[in-house]
């Protein structure tokens, strides 16, 4: 499949570009956040992606803040199979591809593909499963 030929056949690929960061939902408590999870086309021009009229950028998904008092391991699984349950739809236009009308009308077999995933690192802890705040320590010395 990932071939040269399979390449110069497909031809429309589809960079979905994904971002998530920590909101506050509440100022006057400031108790209450979230996590906004947010969708783009990345062969859109930055301009309509930036743009607030062009939907250059979606919400897609908003995953509440697990309450106080669970171990850290259930807040990652929470939050990975939030993002599964979000992301589903991307399947099988992965897999598959789906049919695209273009800007030059013609229509395309184009296949999805999540390119990126903008997060800060909380977030890209919570996706990777990575133990925040953690480094490994070289046990051999520097000289």
């Amino acid at each position: 499949m990932w071939t040269a030929d399979w390449w110069w056949k497909t031809q429309a690929i589809i960079p979905v570009i994904l971002g998530s960061d920590k909101t506050i939902l509440s100022t006057l408590s400031g108790d209450k956040s979230a996590w906004p999870v947010y969708l783009s086309i990345g062969n859109l021009s930055k301009a309509k992606q930036r743009s607030v009229k062009s939907n250059g950028l979606i919400l897609i998904g908003l995953l509440p803040r697990c309450p106080n008092g669970p171990k850290i391991n259930t807040i990652k699984i929470a939050y990975q199979e939030s993002m599964a349950t979000i992301l589903r739809p991307l399947e099988e236009p992965a897999k598959s591809g789906i049919k695209v009308l273009c800007a030059d009308s013609r229509t395309r077999h184009a296949y999805s593909w999540i390119a990126t995933f903008l997060a800060d690192y909380p977030e890209q802890c919570n996706i990777t499963g990575v133990k925040y705040g953690w480094y490994p320590h070289c046990e051999i010395d520097p000289d």
